[in-house]
Formats: C-alpha cells, structure tokens, sequence
C-alpha cells in the first residue's frame, strides 16, 4: 500500500507503469483539473442527491411537533414571541424559554440558539404551522446532501469514466442521506439542530479546502464564519477543529502555512464560542451542575467499572446500528439500555472495536488512504457525543450519530468503489456487477427502512406507542405510553366502567415503570393521579391514600397529591381516620423523623388537621416542628 498522498488503490498491473492513473484519494496537486464530463455531472448528481434526501422525507410534511419540539418550538416562550424572543434566545440558556429561567438539568447546560431562531422566525412570519417547519427540516437536509457531495467530490475527485454513484463522494454522499438512523434527526422538527450544525461544519471543511487550494483568504474567512454558525446550532461542531485540519493532512496539497492559518482560525472560532458558551451558561461543556436524575444523566450513583462498561456496550451498539438500523428507537432511557459491568461481553466487545478504531486512526497518519480517515472522523465526530469525556444527558440516541455517520458512509463506499475492485482486477470506478448489487441492496434497504420508520414520528401517540413496543426496558416508554392513553382516551370515555377498565390498562404500565426506576419522579406524580381518578370513581380513600404514601416519598411536591387531598379534606368537622393515619405516618414519621425535611413535615401533617377533634399524635407532631 503506497504512503504519502498516494491512493491505496491502483488500476490492474496490466496498466503500465509510467501511465498517470487517478484514484479515489488523488492528490490534488497532481490533479490540477476535473475532466469536463465530470464537471457536466457535479450539478446532476448534486440535485439527485438532494431531492432523494427530500422526497425521502417528505411523509413528514404531515406531521406534528412530538418530544422535544414542545420544550423548543411549541411551549417555549421565547419562540412563540417571535423576532421579539431572539435576543432572548441568544443571550440564555437554550431550556430558559421553556422554563422561564436556567434549570441546569443537564450536565454542562446547552446553548444551541440558532436553530431556535429559526422557530422563532418561522413564528414571527408564519404563526406555528407544522408543515412549514418540516419543510424547512426538508430543506435543509436536501442542501446538507448537495454540500456533502461537492465538498467531498472536491476531496475525492471523480474518475474520467464511470458514474457518479460509483465515485467515492457520490456514493458516501448517497448512503449518507438514505441512512435511517438520521430519521430522528430528520422527522422531528428539533433535530434542525443536527442538521444546522453539520452544514456549518461541511460548509466550513469545504471552504477551508478551497483556501488551501486556492490560498485565497476570503475562503478562510468563510470557512470561520460557517463554522461559528455551526456551532451555535450544536456543540457538536467543535470537533471539526480536529476533522479539517486532518482532512487537509491526508488528502491536499496545502503547505504548512496554510494548515497552520486554517487550523489557527478554527481554533479561534472554537475559542470565541467557548467563551461566548460560558459568559452565558456558566458552564463548559462538562461542567458538573446538573440535576441528579437518572433521566437527566444516567450515570448517577454509578460505580466506575458500571460507567465505563455501559459507555462502551452503548458504543457498540452505535456500531451494530449503523451497519444494521434495526430496531430503531427514540427512547434509550434508563434501563432500554442495561447496566453492565465488564464481564459483559457486550461491553468488552465495544471497547476491543474502538481500541482497534483508535488504532486504525493512528495507523493513518502514516498511511493517509480512505479507511484510516473514515475510522479517525468517525471516532473524531462520536467524542463529544460519546461519554466518555463528559455525560451528555442519556445514555446513547441515534442523532448522536449523525455526524459520525458520514465516517461511515465514506467507508462504506471506499469497499465498493475501491477496495472491491481492486480485489477483482478492476479499474476504479468501473461500474461491476457486485458493485451494483450492493449499491441496490444498500440503497433499497437504506429507503424501505427509513420509510417504514418515518410514521412512528407523525404524532404523540405513534412515538409512544413505537418506543413502548422497542424500548421495552425504558421506565420512560411505560410511563410515555399511560400518559398517551390518558390524554388521547382516557378523558372521551362516557362511563365510569369503561373509564375503570382504562385505568386497569394504565396502571400495570406505570407500576412497571417505577419498578425498573424506583426514584422515577414523573411515574410517581401520575401514579398519584391514576389513583386519583380512580377515587373519583369506587370512593375507596385508603387505596388511594396507600399510593400517594409512596408516591410522596420520591415526588412531595406532586400537584395530583395535594390536588387530592384538599379534595378529600373535610372543609368542616373531624377528618376521616383513614386520612389523620396517612398524615401522621407519611408527615411525622417520614419526613419529620427519617428526613428532617419539616417543610414537606408540617405541610402533610396539615392534611390530618380537621376543625374540630384534632388527632393528639398530630398536635404533639406540630408542637414539635415549632
């Protein structure tokens, strides 16, 4: 295999040796001009590219906002202001417009304004109409392919014959955007965010390739520009500061000086958000004030040894996904994805597959071909995303790997266009009847599956549903699907039989819930209000009073508890025993004594108060909290 800049992939020995040959890496300075029939291609086939990336999505144009987009679109505050909301948007914390103020649930916070901006200028011009927000999802993931494609048709240029899908960036670019693992990223309108951050990033290796071919110093300013935008869409971005200066090592002809500028001013650019990131955050991207939830990081009160194995059972399990996308989920939550430790093989299996990874990337520095880039941006793209350096809120989610997954696609077809010719005595480029097969297989498949998928995302109901049918170890997929039947059947149903027997559905689910996550706050407060509503139909208070005992110890603040129990107060008169009982206990006993949380104490022992005939335990209990 030849080192330098030199392609790891020749035409057949018969070839004679003095005949200049173009490869699928070939060194831009001893190519200094593009053929004309290939020139006549770069439009064609970067519109193809881009309306496949469109039409495949297009079901999604009747969708709706589900997950996330109500914290960043529908109930955030700030985007319903329209143009009057983006200085806000820009100057705090990206869940302040939700919450009305920063919560820090997250480790390191999130300041991603950009995309939001835009819901805020769709707002402002349009009113919230779902179908123009997806459209613009659309969009923007049709230009990303069309990018795509000319930046790496500029890195790997294209043979004098042979089609554009047998070309190294057209087929990269063709698998990336067909790939179903971008469907979340994709069908839900605030996954804008990924896709926003990758054109800064392509846009920025595109214009930073151009500066070091051209050496004008406009394509570097652009390059800075592009990238800033970039990163104010997703932090994600940062990790080009490594992708494009290894990018301009392996495959251009740029001298030191060059490299040196373009790097100094994407270090720059990174530097001036970092900074711009903390003076309006507080934190840096690990910074460690963050709710303890497991929901929120579920690395909490995990041992190391549990930490590090379960990063790397998650990292494997991107892998697993990219070359096969199924099943496919939104929901990764505690415990979808399972607690192991390292005598899982699963786990060990992860790490031995990154540790070759990193091997691999290293191994290229030297060898400068396709594969080692791919493994390097791969690994490069997935750090931030990963774990390992910081938590990032979850345990793994398939827009994590939107990125990396170029890294992939650009492997992908490096086996096709390459290495499989090569193998079989082929010129490069030469379309072959393997090679056909499995741009079809992948193609179809990459399509019927993103297809099939793509429904899943058209409303609360189909998500949930999906994610409880997949992700059958999620707490949050049981809790998630009680929820949906509540809100969508639940409250239709005429009798209070049919309303009891939606309960007896209902309840199991959330019961399993706060099994597999006994802490899990959000099960708890609507358990309490199952048991509730299920009050309102038999009249049985103890039964109701037993789950809001145990509801109450991980969720005392529950509006449905407290909602309740003013409900079932006497206004007048002695309170029922039942209740004084589940006062004491639950206020005095629980709170007073083994939390000495007299707060939550006084506040329950209140419950047990009447207006006469007061229970002694309970007056001696808040004589004692005075």
């Amino acid at each position: 295999m030849a080192k330098g800049k030199k392609s790891s992939t020749r035409k057949p020995s018969s070839t004679p040796a003095s005949t200049p040959q173009r490869t699928v890496n070939q060194n831009p300075k001893a190519q200094q001009s593009v053929p004309a029939s290939a020139k006549s291609s770069t439009g064609t086939a970067g519109l193809i590219i881009a309306a496949l990336a469109f039409f495949l999505y297009a079901p999604s144009l009747r969708y709706g906002y589900v997950l996330d987009d109500q914290m960043m679109y529908v109930n955030n505050q700030y985007v319903q202001e329209g143009f009057a909301g983006i200085g806000k948007i820009l100057s705090t914390e990206s869940f302040a417009g939700f919450f009305g103020e920063q919560k820090n649930l997250l480790v390191g916070g999130r300041y991603r304004p950009l995309s939001i901006v835009t819901f805020a200028v769709e707002k402002g011009l349009f009113g919230q109409n779902t179908a123009l927000s997806h459209f613009v999802n659309l969009l923007l993931y049709a230009l990303l392919g069309w990018l795509t494609y000319r930046t790496l048709r500029r890195i790997f240029p294209p043979e004098e014959k042979g089609s554009w899908w047998f070309s190294l960036a057209g087929l990269a670019t063709l698998l990336y955007v067909l790939h179903p693992i971008h469907s979340e990223a994709v069908a839900n309108v605030k996954g804008r965010d990924e896709i926003m951050a990758a054109l800064g990033a392509m846009g920025a290796l595109y214009a930073s390739w151009r500066y070091a071919q051209e050496g004008t110093m406009r394509w570097n300013i652009i390059a800075a520009v592009v990238f800033f935008l970039g990163l104010l869409s997703k932090e994600n971005a940062l990790t080009f500061i490594a992708v494009i200066p290894l990018a301009l090592y392996y495959f251009s002809s740029a001298s030191q000086q060059k490299l040196l500028i373009n790097t100094g001013t994407l270090v720059l650019t990174g530097v001036l958000y970092v900074a711009l990131r903390y003076a309006i955050v507080g934190q840096l991207l690990g910074g460690t004030d963050a709710d303890p939830n497991p929901m929120n990081d579920p690395f909490v009160n995990l041992s190391a040894g549990n930490k590090y194995a379960t990063i790397f059972l998650t990292l494997g399990w991107y892998l697993k996904l990219l070359v096969f996308p199924h099943p496919l989920t939104h929901d990764y939550y505690p415990y979808h994805v399972p607690v192991v430790g390292f005598d899982d093989w699963r786990a060990l299996l992860g790490l031995a597959l990154h540790v070759a990874l990193a091997g691999v990337s290293i191994w290229g520095l030297w060898k400068k071909n396709v594969p080692t880039f791919a493994a390097a941006f791969y690994l490069i793209t997935l750090s931030i995303v990963s774990n390992l350096p910081f938590t990032v809120g979850a345990f793994m989610n398939e827009r994590f790997v939107f990125l990396p997954s170029l890294g992939f696609s650009l492997f992908s077809a490096w086996l096709i266009v390459a290495f499989l010719p090569k193998r079989l005595g082929l010129a490069v480029g030469q379309s072959y009847p393997l090679g056909l097969g499995l741009i079809v297989v992948l193609s179809l498949g990459y399509a019927v599956k993103t297809f099939t998928r793509l429904p899943d995302w058209k409303d609360e109901n189909t998500l949930n549903l999906a994610a409880y049918n997949i992700s059958t170890g999620s707490a949050r997929a049981k809790l998630f699907r009680a929820v949906t039947i509540f809100r969508n059947e639940y409250a239709q149903l005429p009798t209070n039989e049919l309303k009891k027997a939606k309960l007896n559905e209902m309840i199991p689910m959330v019961e399993e819930a706060t099994r597999i996550l006994p802490q899990y706050k959000a099960a708890w407060g609507f358990m309490a209000g199952l048991a509730g509503e299920r009050y309102k139909i038999d009249l049985q208070l103890k039964p109701m009073l037993d789950v809001f005992a145990k509801a109450a110890v991980y969720d005392p603040d529950s509006q449905s508890i407290h909602d309740f129990l003013k409900y079932v107060k006497p206004s007048s008169g002695a309170v029922p025993p039942v209740l004084a009982d589940f006062a004491y206990q639950l206020g005095y006993e629980h709170f007073a004594q083994q939390k000495r949380d007299t707060e939550h104490a006084r506040q329950y022992l209140q419950y047990g108060v009447g207006t006469e005939g007061v229970d002694s335990r309970i007056e001696a209990a808040l004589r004692n909290l005075r």
